[in-house]
């Protein structure tokens, strides 16, 4: 991938098929525990509760959102908007600030997995970037995403640069990583209107 990509201060990269497949499990599975039709997820409300958890507070903060996605992904059908075509190049304002919304296809290239890595060192590597959500695919490639932060992050010389990262899991990783890490369940359930005493 070349290094012309342009980023604002602040991104949220996200692997669309994650965010597809922990919605729908998340509806299935506590919807029927909870005893309620869970609703599909406001995006822009989404990336704001996951932006403040990142630790972006209201103003006018400029947010990149790129959703990464393979060749045959064209929707988020359990999200609102849902369409991805529709999504890319569209703006949308909230009490944070402008999040920018682009689609970036793996079609003709390598693994969305490999994409969103790469993606994830270009804006490392970027002197824009002043944060930096991450919110990979954990069940397929969760490991090398941590691997590589590991290395990036771990040298003397980029140790001041950590904080600028946060890493949204499922759950914790088995080794340290030299960035800030938090949960991806929060936000979601948020956003899906369950109360933290019904996880309990």
């Amino acid at each position: 991938m070349e290094n012309n990509v342009k980023f604002s201060k602040n991104v949220i990269l996200v692997d669309v098929s994650f965010l597809d497949e922990t919605v729908s499990d998340i509806k299935s599975f506590l919807g029927e525990r909870l005893g309620r039709t869970l609703p599909d997820v406001d995006l822009p409300a989404w990336l704001s509760y996951l932006a403040l958890d990142a630790g972006l507070r209201e103003g006018d903060n400029e947010i990149q959102v790129l959703l990464v996605h393979g060749g045959e992904v064209s929707a988020l059908p359990h999200c609102r908007p849902a369409d991805l075509k529709e999504l890319d190049g569209v703006a949308c304002r909230t009490p944070l600030g402008e999040f920018a919304f682009s689609r970036v296809s793996s079609a003709g290239m390598a693994a969305s997995s490999d994409l969103f890595i790469d993606l994830m060192h270009l804006a490392l590597d970027s002197a824009d970037v002043e944060c930096l959500a991450l919110v990979p695919f954990h069940r397929l490639y969760a490991g090398k995403v941590e691997e590589e932060l590991r290395k990036c992050l771990g040298k003397q010389e980029k140790q001041k640069e950590a904080g600028r990262v946060v890493y949204f899991m499922m759950a914790a990783p088995q080794v340290p990583i030299s960035c800030v890490t938090d949960s991806v369940l929060y936000s979601l359930s948020h956003v899906l209107g369950i109360k933290p005493e019904e996880l309990e």
